[in-house]
């Protein structure tokens, strides 16, 4: 019932344990894996013809990096089970969790469905998150768009499930992901739009905020490594994060029903605005005073700011 989507570059020592003592261990839910080798000059396309007998794994190779999401896109067309997972090749879910995740969404009939992480250090040493998210989605009246919007995309790729049928369709590829969003986000010279995970949940939250299921369990690990382009210093300090943060309340916001909803819940709405504003304090001094902060962050920052004060 379940095709986990993963792109892949440079990971080749993740690759086997992943495949072999996660994705198909015993009690994993998984059917089907996807994998595309997106242009790696490691030992990736060798580890991966390993499995080039394996009926449950296809495995797509790009001569050429094409970049994490459209390597996504090209896999997604090829997806047959009622329910997927995308997810990066450094991280990794518990196989049993994740299996009573996807018994549970089936059981109530979930659109998406997800659990908590926790996060590994390059030491090798996990620490649980403690992510507010999880407990502020659960207030009365609580609107999962509106959580979602103020406390940040706790609802992961490393342990979320999607159900194929619900899930938005972009482009002439049908896709689950806007691209629009990595035209715009490109244009710093700091790649691919980051908070594809956040938007996809928001889409989601925007369209059919009462199908998620929350397993109040541990269900995966997300790996910290200083490479990553969503580490600290290529992400919260450049400004990019707030950037991001501002795209998405200018896609969803000027909506007059969606606006309606953010307001009729006030722990919420007041979030939103935190959340911004503490994203956008997270730029270095020395960050603001760059090109990109000045001549593409700021307008669209300060566009988004105007939106949650008129609010």
């Amino acid at each position: 019932m379940l095709t986990v989507v993963i792109p892949t570059k440079n990971h080749c020592s993740y690759l086997e344990p992943l495949i072999t003592q996660v994705l198909f261990a015993p009690g994993s839910p998984v059917a089907k894996l996807l994998i595309c080798n997106d242009g790696s000059t490691d030992d990736t396309a060798a580890i991966l013809g390993k499995f080039a007998h394996d009926e449950r794994i296809r495995v797509f190779h790009n001569e050429t990096s094409i970049g994490a999401m459209r390597s996504e896109v090209l896999m997604y067309q090829h997806v047959e089970t009622p329910y997927v997972m995308f997810m990066a090749s450094d991280d990794y879910f518990f196989p049993e969790q994740m299996s009573r995740l996807l018994a549970d969404m089936v059981r109530t009939d979930a659109y998406v469905g997800f659990g908590k992480y926790v996060i590994e250090e390059e030491s090798g040493q996990r620490t649980p998150l403690n992510h507010p998210g999880w407990y502020a989605r659960r207030q009365p009246g609580a609107d999962e768009f509106c959580a979602l919007l103020g406390f940040d995309h706790y609802t992961s790729f490393i342990v979320t499930i999607f159900k194929c049928d619900r899930l938005p369709s972009y482009g002439s590829a049908h896709c689950p992901w806007d691209l629009e969003l990595d035209d715009m986000a490109k244009v710093d010279g700091l790649g691919e739009f980051r908070a594809h995970d956040w938007h996809l949940a928001l889409d989601m939250a925007a369209r059919y905020p009462d199908r998620f299921y929350f397993l109040d369990e541990f269900c995966g690990c997300f790996r910290k490594v200083a490479t990553q382009l969503s580490s600290d210093d290529k992400y919260l300090h450049t400004g990019r994060a707030a950037y991001e943060m501002a795209m998405l309340l200018l896609k969803y916001l000027p909506d007059y029903k969606m606006r309606v909803r953010v307001k009729q819940s006030k722990p919420f709405h007041d979030a939103i605005r935190s959340l911004f504003y503490t994203k956008a304090g997270q730029a270095t001094e020395a960050a603001r005073q760059s090109k990109n902060f000045v001549e593409i962050y700021k307008p669209v920052l300060m566009a988004a700011d105007a939106l949650l004060a008129n609010m």
